[in-house]
C-alpha cells in the first residue's frame, strides 16, 4: 500500500494505512472487523517487541562508535512508542519518521532526509 501511495502521491500515516489494510483484508476475506477491534489491531504495532538477538546487536555497534538511528515509514509517534516500549531508545541517536517529507521508502527523498538529519553522505549510512 505504501509503494501505490507513494507512486499515486497520495501519503497518508503509515497508521491510516495499515488500518486501511486491515478493512481491505477483512472486506476480501468476508471478515467482521468491528472498529474497536481494529483500532485494538492497529494499538499493537505500537507494542511490537524486538527479536531476541536485537539489544545485543546494537550494543556491539555502539560500542563501535557507530552512530544509530532509525528511518522508518511509521509516524514519529509510533517510532517513539515503539522504541519507548521496547526499552531501546537509549541506544538511537535519530528517530526519523518520513512524515516529514510525506512519502514513503523506497523513495530517494526518504534517505536524503536520512543524511540530513545524520549529516553523512548516504555512502556513509549503513540502511
Amino acid at each position: 500500500y505504501t509503494w501505490l501511495r507513494s507512486l499515486m502521491g497520495q501519503y497518508i500515516s503509515f497508521e491510516q494505512g495499515t488500518g486501511d489494510a486491515l478493512v481491505y483484508v477483512s472486506n476480501h476475506l468476508k471478515l467482521d472487523l468491528s472498529a474497536r477491534t481494529r483500532a485494538e489491531l492497529c494499538d499493537e504495532y505500537l507494542k511490537l517487541k524486538p527479536y531476541p538477538e536485537v539489544p545485543a546487536a546494537l550494543e556491539t555497534l555502539q560500542a563501535l562508535g557507530l552512530p544509530l538511528a532509525i528511518l522508518s515509514n511509521g509516524s514519529a509517534h509510533s517510532i517513539h512508542s515503539v522504541v519507548g516500549n521496547s526499552g531501546l531508545e537509549h541506544r538511537f541517536a535519530h528517530l526519523i519518521s518520513v512524515d516529514a517529507v510525506r512519502i514513503f521508502k523506497p523513495h530517494t527523498t526518504v534517505y536524503e532526509l536520512a543524511e540530513k538529519h545524520l549529516g553523512l553522505h548516504r555512502s556513509e549510512i549503513m540502511f
